[in-house]
């Protein structure tokens, strides 16, 4: 199977020490190198089409397709090597298959010693499947050679000890099972809207309690795991308080135990994130440049954990502009995050390339440069069909709704409302108090002429909105946008920028 499409994300993820290491394992290598020049194409940002012109410009007979598969393993054999000597679990995995050969060599004792030592480490950074492996091929070579240097009692507390791994995995396996399920409903779902969807996530509830009432419970997994679940089982049903009270206690789990997850660092991140997000959701920004340097301490050098740390750095850094007005301070930002985040955002899922390009559409917003927010809403409205399941989709047309208001662009706005109307009826969802609103004022062609007349109109929807901001499960959408503040700019005839730097200086005098 050729490897061509999956060249240039694995090119993009590499650190500088993995391109280190694969340049000098390359430059032992003999014999012809085209795979090398492909690299440094793909190394250069050209795309696939462009460095096959100049591989086979150089080397017409060479079969473009053999270069590509050979490069995809030459690259993933390098990587491995540099994460061997770094990721623990890599490293055991590795020293397994070593003890193998060290078996079919006659080696004995020293695959043994090799197991005990696998053993002893799986142990201590609590990994019970690799525990679980070594003890399994432990205990076949010891029936291999007839159980030679072993008494019965000692054969049977081994098998105990297997069976003691198997019911942790186990209890593990449910515990994460729990967890991932509750995290796949908020992603794809998103956060619940009334009370009945919030009485179907007891299920998950009841169960989750059951587990963590049962033994293995004080390990650092399974505690983490509650934990995790807790917090996103607040976050769904928009109950933010207590949901940064179990982030916070799971990140002080996570610095007591930091050896246990710094080479695996993404259950951590997303710790942060957590509270990041709890954080500006209840309007507490003192604390949010503290998380963020806590994320740049991360020593994540490549791949997704690194791009998901500058995804997050940027979005927070972008948010607390957005809460200050400061559009400007927000432009800048957006420009050094280009190469950092921007020029490697294939790397993200779907729905964080969708969050980055909505808040970057929202500080264009802010400076008034509707057509580059209009371009960055567009990214996902219109290029691929992924992003219309996820839950942010709703609030991208949202946003669209009121970039056309300001383009004057009511024909469209008016077919756009009948759609998104259409969508909800069609997927059995009930609108948000919120989006009504937006549907009324964008629904308008002109706005009222006297001062008088606006004002009385701001103080109406004002009752409105106040009324919608009680419901606490249309938090979802306040979150990302003032669209208060934002009406009362245009009927009032107030500058944006200036209304959210004055609500942020109240929120912080209060």
């Amino acid at each position: 199977m050729s490897k061509i499409n999956s060249l240039v994300p694995l090119v993009n993820s590499l650190s500088k020490g993995e391109k280190r290491y694969f340049k000098l394992y390359s430059g032992l290598q003999e014999g012809s190198k085209s795979y090398m020049q492909l690299f440094d194409c793909l190394d250069k940002g050209m795309s696939i089409k462009e460095a096959k012109d100049v591989v086979l410009k150089k080397k017409e007979s060479a079969s473009f397709n053999v270069i590509c598969n050979y490069l995809y393993k030459l690259i993933i054999s390098c990587v491995l090597h540099v994460r061997a000597g770094k990721t623990v679990s890599i490293k055991l995995m590795t020293d397994l298959l070593k003890a193998g050969l060290l078996f079919d060599k006659g080696l004995h004792d020293d695959g043994f010693l090799q197991l005990e030592n696998i053993q002893s480490t799986a142990e201590r950074f609590e990994l019970p499947m690799i525990r679980l492996l070594a003890l399994k091929m432990q205990l076949d070579y010891i029936s291999n050679l007839n159980f030679h240097k072993i008494t019965e009692k000692e054969l049977i507390e081994k098998q105990m000890k297997v069976q003691e791994l198997i019911r942790y995995s186990q209890h593990y396996s449910q515990h994460a099972s729990l967890y991932q399920l509750l995290h796949h409903r908020l992603l794809h779902n998103g956060s619940v809207r009334t009370e009945q969807q919030k009485a179907e996530l007891n299920d998950l509830l009841i169960a989750e309690v059951n587990l963590v009432s049962r033994p293995f419970a004080e390990t650092f997994e399974s505690r983490k795991n509650h934990l995790l679940f807790q917090a996103y089982y607040f976050i769904s049903v928009s109950n933010y308080k207590p949901a940064l009270k179990a982030f916070y206690e799971l990140n002080q789990l996570f610095e007591e135990q930091r050896e246990l997850w710094e080479q695996s660092p993404m259950d951590y991140i997303l710790t942060i994130e957590g509270i990041l997000d709890s954080l500006h959701t209840i309007r507490q920004h003192k604390e949010i440049d503290y998380y963020i340097q806590q994320l740049k301490r991360i020593t994540a050098t490549s791949g997704y954990p690194e791009i998901t740390i500058q995804r997050i750095i940027f979005t927070y850094t972008i948010i607390v502009c957005l809460n200050k007005g400061d559009f400007r301070k927000a432009v800048l930002c957006q420009e050094d995050f280009r190469e950092l985040l921007f020029k490697r955002i294939k790397l993200l899922d779907p729905g964080k390339q969708a969050e980055v390009h909505l808040y970057t559409a929202l500080i264009f917003m802010g400076t008034g440069d509707m057509k580059k927010a209009h371009a960055h809403l567009n990214k996902i409205l219109f290029e691929s069909k992924l992003y219309s399941t996820l839950p942010v989709y709703r609030t991208f047309r949202l946003i669209h709704l009121l970039v056309h208001f300001e383009l004057g662009n009511h024909d469209y706005i008016r077919h756009e409302i009948r759609s998104m109307k259409r969508d909800l009826t069609g997927n059995h969802q009930q609108a948000y108090e919120l989006e009504k609103i937006i549907f009324r004022f964008v629904g308008l062609e002109k706005l009222p002429a006297s001062i008088k007349e606006r004002t009385a109109l701001w103080e109406k929807t004002q009752k409105e909105l106040r009324k919608a901001m009680a419901n606490k499960y249309e938090i979802q959408l306040w979150k990302i946008f003032d669209f208060s503040g934002w009406i009362e700019s245009r009927l009032l005839k107030k500058s944006f920028a200036a209304l959210l730097k004055e609500r942020f200086q109240e929120e912080k005098n209060f």
